[in-house]
């Protein structure tokens, strides 16, 4: 049997703890995100890693939400998304979650 699953969801679900599942979800393309989506909420609800849930739909919202003129997120939102981006990142990093 061929093993078909994507490398980054392997990582993704042999993450040995939720610093490391942080730092894959931060590394994850959005294409990746949005096609499973399901599957990345799952594992990070298996792991019980609210914090991995709440930044997987905080990205999806972004990913759909309508841009400006000049292609730009709503300013609210991107500074939201960016903050969420520096709190993952340094939870990833040892910080305090």
């Amino acid at each position: 049997m061929t093993d078909t699953m994507l490398p980054i969801l392997r990582q993704l679900r042999e993450a040995r703890d939720d610093r490391a599942f942080a730092h894959l979800l931060l590394k994850l393309p959005d294409t990746i995100l949005l096609k499973y989506q399901d599957v990345i909420v799952a594992m990070s609800r298996r792991r019980q890693f609210d914090a991995g849930v709440r930044f997987i739909e905080f990205r999806l919202t972004a990913m759909r939400a309508v841009r400006d003129g000049r292609g730009q997120l709503a300013p609210g939102l991107a500074a939201g998304l960016n903050q969420f981006q520096d709190a993952m990142a340094a939870f990833a990093e040892g910080g305090e979650a």
